[in-house]
């Protein structure tokens, strides 16, 4: 299988754009991934990185890969470590906006279910 970058697809889950966030956040630390007490989660738009992507000349997909242990695990094909200008577009364009633990614990907890948007 291709490699890909490993990401928690927000909109899985119902609720406000903030629910959403705590709800990705939630997921990712329930899941197996080692995460640090100084961890941040970064925020981008799979919209904007495919376009990176594209005009990197890559083709770029994001495609769902639920796993055991989160179920909007996603996964986002295109982008090549040593594509180095790449990764510095994604890093100061696209994931320029992250949430500190104190941010993510400050956000409104839900229920976390499933959006009915998503088949």
């Amino acid at each position: 299988m291709d490699e890909y970058l490993s990401v928690t697809w927000c909109e899985y889950f119902e609720g406000s754009d903030e629910e959403q966030l705590r709800c990705s956040v939630e997921a990712i630390r329930n899941s197996n991934m080692n995460v640090k007490a100084k961890a941040c989660f970064c925020i981008g738009s799979t919209p904007e990185i495919l376009a990176a992507i594209d005009d990197a000349g890559s083709a770029g997909r994001a495609v769902y890969h639920p796993e055991d242990d989160n179920d909007a695990h996603a996964g986002i094909y295109g982008i090549a470590p040593e594509e180095a200008q790449l990764l510095t577009r994604l890093a100061d364009e696209v994931w320029c906006k992250f949430l500190t633990k104190a941010a993510a614990d400050a956000l409104p907890e839900s229920g976390c279910a499933k959006s009915v948007d998503v088949a």
